[in-house]
């Protein structure tokens, strides 16, 4: 790949970062969170692929100004998930709504959407951004440095397939397949180099998927727990228990779908 092809990569990246990101300044929509937050990994996956070029040592990262504010957005999308998990939680028996929690979390999204907006300059864009990375580009990316970015990630993955009782060793390993999955187009003439379980596309974007359900069922428990206190009345408390316990077995459901999938990911003892 010459580096006008690798540029107009990160050109298509940025005109859709600052798309989502001026959709998102009208009304913190949370799709639209969600659109931005996509484009920001499918960049950062690449920069990664990039990073496998030899260099001088510096490695290809998105600005601070475009990690904080991933962040911010990142910490709205996961009240608003919240909020319609619990809705959804008491779809069918609407008296017993836990009101006090639901308030505290969309207190807690107009807090952040004020954080958010102090933050960002609406009439801003990416421009200097993209500039900043764009002047880190190698000349090329080489077919060797695919495959070293390929025996990379099957290395990490080989470390984290050890630890699966482990909620981050999980989260990270989505991490990296999200990082396959996305540059799914750049790597397949060099597919062979992955094992089963993760040669085919589709698999491998499922088995990212049920890892994204599962991440999603972490931090439900963990924003349940954040806001649970002592002012709240004791019947909503029992309420609040009983979602936790229920949360919590479906995690635990996730969890042995995930070990059953990861089963086939077969890695040699030695990375090729």
């Amino acid at each position: 790949m010459k580096k006008n092809e690798i540029e107009k990569i990160i050109n298509t990246h940025f005109k859709k970062i600052e798309k989502y990101f001026h959709k998102i300044a009208i009304g913190f929509e949370i799709e639209y969170i969600h659109e931005f937050r996509t484009e920001i990994k499918k960049l950062r996956a690449f920069l990664h692929l990039l990073e496998m070029e030899p260099d001088d040592g510096i490695p290809f990262r998105i600005t601070k100004k475009m990690k904080t504010f991933y962040g911010y957005a990142g910490v709205i999308r996961n009240l608003q998930l919240q909020v319609k998990s619990v809705e959804a939680y008491f779809e069918n028996s609407p008296g017993n709504i836990p009101i006090s929690y639901l308030d505290t979390l969309r207190n807690e999204i107009e807090t952040w959407k004020k954080n958010t907006k102090d933050f960002m300059d609406p009439d801003n864009n990416f421009y200097n951004d993209e500039e900043k990375i764009k002047v880190l580009l190698p000349d090329k990316l080489r077919n060797n440095s695919i495959k070293k970015f390929i025996q990379y990630i099957l290395y990490e993955l080989q470390k984290l397939l050890t630890r699966l009782e482990d909620d981050e060793a999980l989260h990270s390993i989505r991490k990296y397949l999200k990082d396959i999955v996305y540059n799914w187009p750049f790597i397949q003439e060099d597919i062979a180099l992955l094992p089963a379980g993760l040669s085919n596309e589709e698999e491998a974007r499922s088995c990212a998927e049920i890892l994204g359900y599962f991440r999603d069922k972490c931090i439900a428990l963990v924003l349940l727990q954040t806001y649970f206190n002592d002012s709240l009345e004791n019947e909503e408390k029992k309420i609040l228990q009983q979602m936790e316990q229920d949360w919590m077995r479906e995690k635990n459901e996730l969890r042995q779908k995930i070990y059953a999938m990861l089963e086939i990911i077969t890695l040699k003892n030695e990375i090729p």
